[in-house]
């Protein structure tokens, strides 16, 4: 393993930051996609002792149509989701896919039915040089992972508006707000700005009023909770409402008939959009946990990175690099951006945890998008 060391950059005065909720279809597609792999290994290991090869981070939705009204309004369209990818035939894949993506939609809209979706799976069979890297725990892919630590405030501040407003209990006492969200926040030399995308639920708001009363309060609550400016939190931008022509869903969400979405397409490992970072692009949601470096590369370098800042307080930035067919725990080039001095003997030691991750990632305690 070559480690290498350069310094780390002045964290900018001028970033853009997004993340993409939970409910906006790119990440609804993500956590399909991860939501059959972790079903997909636990009945691997439950069948066979150990996860066999498998990698489901193709999944596709076409949005569907639908008539919202004050009130309630119709799907009239339904949603249609593609499960695509390799796994190995070892279990029901067809079934277990199926089965794990209509929970997982349901969960995040819970206003859908069965009749406002269509899943069709076409999972095939991975190459045999593929499958046999899960085996021999080599790596499964040429690519890049990537991880920093701290967060910027900007950063942080962009993810805690989204955990917040995507909150069980946040839906629990704002009914009409949808689960499809979107923050952008930029920051121009420490002032902020916020530009924040909701689709809100139609059966929950009886007339315009209301919609415009509920907005209002939004926006209010997000700028008193985070110590942001008055006017710092743009919602729901484009809304008209002299026309009445607002983001008014049937079931929270874009899917319904606004926008299409695809794994890989949002929010990074981090949970984040950082074109202001280095970033990888690989999709990490859906690939095996086992061998493909696409997603525990990722990880490992955000621990990386988390450890270095704890154990230094410096900040650091974590670039690996994997090549197709080496050990996992042997990846041929680490970058540290850097100011701190005693890193090296940090990166060898979570490197050689790679199989916590893979167990954490199975246990569902990693966040991938």
């Amino acid at each position: 393993m070559k480690i290498v060391k350069t310094a780390h950059p002045i964290y900018p005065e001028i970033e853009v930051v997004e993340r993409k909720g939970i409910g906006h279809p790119d990440t609804l597609c993500d956590g399909i996609s991860e939501t059959i792999s972790v079903e997909l290994s636990k009945e691997y290991i439950k069948q066979h002792g150990t996860i066999h090869h498998h990698n489901v981070d193709k999944v596709m939705l076409v949005a569907g149509q639908s008539k919202p009204k004050w009130g309630g309004g119709q799907i009239i369209k339904p949603i249609y989701f593609l499960l695509a990818g390799r796994a190995t035939n070892s279990v029901p894949v067809d079934r277990i896919a199926k089965k794990a993506a209509r929970e997982y939609i349901k969960q995040i809209y819970p206003l859908a039915t069965d009749d406002h979706l269509i899943i069709n799976s076409k999972i095939g069979l991975g190459s045999n040089e593929l499958i046999a890297t899960v085996d021999r725990i080599k790596a499964n892919d040429t690519s890049v992972g990537v991880g920093f630590a701290p967060f910027s405030k900007t950063e942080q501040l962009t993810l805690d508006i989204s955990d917040l407003i995507n909150s069980k209990s946040f839906r629990k006492e704002w009914p009409e707000v949808g689960t499809d969200t979107k923050v952008m926040a930029h920051n121009y030399k420490g002032k902020r700005d916020v530009t924040l995308a909701i689709a809100f639920v139609d059966r929950y708001l009886e007339n315009i009023d209301a919609y415009k009363k509920s907005t209002s309060s939004v926006v209010e609550l997000i700028e008193d909770r985070f110590g942001l400016d008055k006017g710092a939190v743009k919602l729901n931008f484009f809304d008209d409402f002299e026309k009445e022509m607002v983001y008014l869903t049937v079931l929270g969400t874009s899917a319904e008939q606004g926008d299409d979405g695809a794994t890989g397409r949002g929010n990074r490992a981090n949970g984040l959009i950082t074109p202001a970072r280095p970033m990888s692009l690989e999709a990490s949601a859906g690939k095996n946990p086992v061998s493909h470096v696409g997603k525990l590369y990722n990880v490992l370098a955000q621990r990386i990175a988390d450890e270095i800042f704890a154990q230094t307080h410096k900040p650091a930035e974590v670039i690996i690099q994997s090549r197709i067919g080496a050990p996992i725990v042997e990846p041929p080039f680490v970058m540290v951006r850097t100011d701190a001095s005693e890193f090296e003997q940090i990166v060898r030691q979570e490197t050689e945890k790679l199989s916590d991750i893979t167990n954490d990632i199975v246990a569902g305690k990693v966040r991938l998008f």
